[in-house]
């Protein structure tokens, strides 16, 4: 995070690292309230991650844009589990609130990642060089993968 969070952010419980054991969420924390702010930054950060890694002047390698990729996105993938858990198996009429007040912003900003053109480019130019790149099989199977998520989204 480039910036610094507001103050109303730094104690979402959310947004902090969990010193737990094994790093388990800390779910006696967190309440409804937590969940939209920390999504909504969430989201904007990870877009910012697409945005750099679409924005790329230098010519598109494994590195700098599949494995960068599949590291972006942490925040959200974090706070969505948790999310999906408590909403899965714990739910209340709060959390169903922020559930539908986050459906449209979730689900737009999946969309909008698979319909990145500029990143998607990126993504088909190293998938056409596949078998050339020197790849070893975890490699290719990530790339293969990532180049499927986009064609089957209609980038």
């Amino acid at each position: 995070m480039n910036a610094p969070l507001p103050a109303e952010l730094l104690a979402n419980p959310l947004l902090r690292e969990w010193d737990t054991p094994f790093g388990l969420p800390p779910f006696a924390d967190f309440s409804a309230a937590d969940f939209a702010p920390a999504l909504a930054l969430a989201l904007k950060l990870h877009r910012e991650e697409i945005d750099a890694i679409a924005a790329a002047t230098d010519a598109s390698t494994f590195d700098n844009t599949i494995a960068a990729f599949d590291r972006s996105g942490r925040l959200i993938s974090r706070i969505e589990a948790v999310f999906s858990n408590l909403t899965a198996s714990h739910s209340s009429p709060e959390l169903q609130v922020v559930e539908r007040e986050m459906a449209a912003p979730l689900a737009a900003h999946g969309n909008a990642i698979y319909m990145h053109m500029p990143l998607f480019k990126r993504v088909d130019a190293l998938h056409e060089q596949r078998h050339s790149l020197g790849l070893d099989a975890k490699q290719t199977r990530l790339l293969e993968r990532i180049h499927l998520d986009f064609v089957q989204a209609d980038a």
